[in-house]
């Protein structure tokens, strides 16, 4: 499981790294990602392999082509930071049927 806080309400949950590149498009990485843990508290940041491009068109429209990343770890497992993500934003879960399981991890992280 992989949760991530974008630049919008509640956090999203993904089943794997994988699953949360596929869904959240290039240009929402480079700008919206906030934080990303997986379940074992492990932080992960967005490693590029090919950065977004932009283009101007006769100077006034931008154009951006994606680019490709991925998700990787990004150092040990950090339990205090995932608890207080979990706990600033315990509304607005998607999907919403992955709720019971951050409450599950939250109430794990807190009796550590």
């Amino acid at each position: 499981m992989l949760i991530v806080l974008l630049d919008e309400p509640g956090l999203f949950v993904f089943p794997s790294a994988s699953a949360a590149v596929r869904e959240i498009e290039p240009i929402d990485a480079e700008q919206e990602i906030r934080a990303v843990f997986d379940e074992s508290a492990v932080p992960h940041r967005v490693n590029w392999l090919q950065p977004n491009r932009r283009r101007r068109l006769f100077g006034l429209l931008e154009s951006v082509v994606n680019g490709q990343y991925e998700l990787v770890p990004a150092g040990a497992p950090d339990p205090e930071g995932l608890r207080a993500l979990l706990e600033r934003h315990p509304d607005h879960t998607t999907p919403p049927e992955a709720k019971p399981a951050l409450d599950a991890l939250l109430a794990k992280l807190r009796a550590v």
